[in-house]
């Protein structure tokens, strides 16, 4: 029997990282889901049909400290580490001169920081190993930006270019390095970002759901694919903007700012 690949999930409570979570246990691999929260219902569901091969860890990823920790944990505990999901994130839909300075400083330490500890961290392991991959979940928000997510899209394209950057960096090392760069994905994360709980029902033809979204990351990661992009037809509408015109972005940019 092969021994199982060791696969590390952060935001791993609900939706995305949930879906992600299931995947990977149902192709046998040991996963250690870490989430801030106490272990979802959901969770504990999973951990008694997979006892043997299913870890949770309580990981606030702003804090480089216990990231750092949780790394040296996961060395000892299991040796390596083949797949880190960067999946952890935040988003509050609001104007900036609405949103409260600590919701801004945690969307940019989750987003942003979180990512960059958590890479940090666990580099070593995969260097020594000399090999493994890095999936860090952006949005298609990295790529344009609307009102009312102004922070959010900046923290999302922050993650895409340095996935680009430390893609160059780890050319030649083993270590393969995927963006994911989804649209609106159809869990809780949608009604906690905007409050009114009227953006859901306005980009409802575009959403995607946990399971599809997880799948079609695994897929690209499989494929060691530098990005991928979903839902398509929302993908082809933000290249087109960003080849816009200014002046006919300006005539088309209500159809985008929907929340």
């Amino acid at each position: 029997m092969s021994t199982p690949r060791i696969v590390v999930i952060t935001g791993a409570s609900g939706g995305l990282g949930l879906a992600l979570t299931r995947l990977h246990l149902e192709k046998g691999d040991c996963v250690i889901a870490t989430s801030r929260k106490a272990i979802s219902h959901e969770m504990v569901s999973l951990q008694a049909v997979y006892p043997n091969h299913l870890h949770h860890y309580a990981l606030d990823v702003s804090s480089n400290e216990d990231v750092r920790q949780f790394a040296a944990w996961v060395h000892i505990r299991f040796e390596r580490c083949d797949f880190l999901y960067n999946n952890a994130g935040m988003a509050v839909f609001e104007p900036l001169i609405d949103m409260r300075v600590e919701e801004l400083e945690e969307t940019l330490r989750t987003n942003i920081a979180g990512v960059l500890y958590t890479t940090r961290a666990f580099l070593p392991m995969m260097l020594q190993q000399q090999h493994g991959h890095i999936i860090t979940v952006a949005s298609l928000a990295g790529q344009v930006a609307t009102a009312k997510a102004a922070v959010y899209a900046a923290s999302k394209a922050a993650v895409i270019r340095f996935s680009e950057g430390l893609r160059h960096e780890l050319q030649n090392s083993g270590i393969a390095v995927t963006c994911a760069m989804p649209g609106p994905i159809d869990t809780p994360f949608l009604d906690k970002a905007d409050k009114t709980g009227a953006y859901r029902s306005k980009v409802s033809r575009y959403l995607l759901t946990p399971e599809q979204t997880a799948k079609r990351i695994y897929q690209a990661a499989k494929a060691k694919r530098p990005e991928v992009a979903m839902p398509f037809r929302l993908h082809a509408l933000s290249r087109i903007y960003l080849l816009l015109p200014h002046w006919l972005k300006r005539i088309v940019s209500p159809l985008l700012n929907r929340k």
